[in-house]
Parts: structure tokens; sequence; C-alpha cells
């Protein structure tokens, strides 16, 4: 029997896309920044698709960025977020085919 459960709640504020795994837990994809220092001292910051289970502790960063090696060494270079995103939804989609944990329970208060 599938679980066909729709949940009329709001995703959480930054989520995109979300993925019901088997267990009944989410998988949430995310868009976000990361500071990277650089030699040169001023850093660079670089732009990221994230997918993370709430049921278990699995989760996956896809860089919106790739290194390029020439002859005068590396150099990163920022690609298509389309990519990323492609990546990060593959990877949450077979993670919630066959991720069984349930959701995580409120915090009583």
């Amino acid at each position: 029997m599938q679980n066909t459960h729709v949940s009329a709640e709001p995703w959480p504020l930054g989520v995109t896309a979300r993925y019901l795994t088997v267990g009944g837990a989410t998988v949430d994809l995310t868009k976000g920044d990361r500071y990277y220092p650089t030699e040169d001292g001023i850093g660079e910051t670089r732009n990221h698709t994230s997918v993370s289970c709430a049921g278990c502790p699995a989760a996956e960063e896809f860089s919106h960025w790739v290194e390029r090696i020439g002859s005068y060494g590396g150099r990163w270079d920022e690609h298509h977020p389309e990519v990323a995103d492609e990546q990060a939804r593959s990877w949450a989609q077979e993670h919630a085919e066959k991720c069984r944990a349930m959701p995580r329970p409120e915090v009583a208060r």
C-alpha cells in the first residue's frame, strides 16, 4: 500500500522541492551559500543546493561551481544551478524510495 498522505501545512522557508519517503518523512531541497577563504584573503562565496532527510541523518550538498584545471592551475567557475538541482533531485528521489525512517516527532512543550 502506497503512502498517499499529503500535508496541508506550508513547507519550511527556503524549501524548493520536497519528496516523501517510504517511512513518511520528507526529503527537502534548499539553496544556500558557503564562504570559502582564498589565498588573496578576500574569499569567495559559492552557491549550492542541499538535500536533507527529516527522518534520518542522510544529507548531501551539490555545488553550483566546478573546478577547471588548466595549464596554469585550477580555478572555480560557476556552472548552471540547474545541474546541481538535477543532481539533488535525483539523490532525493533515490533516497526517498528506500528510506524507511519515520518523521521525527515534535518536541513536547
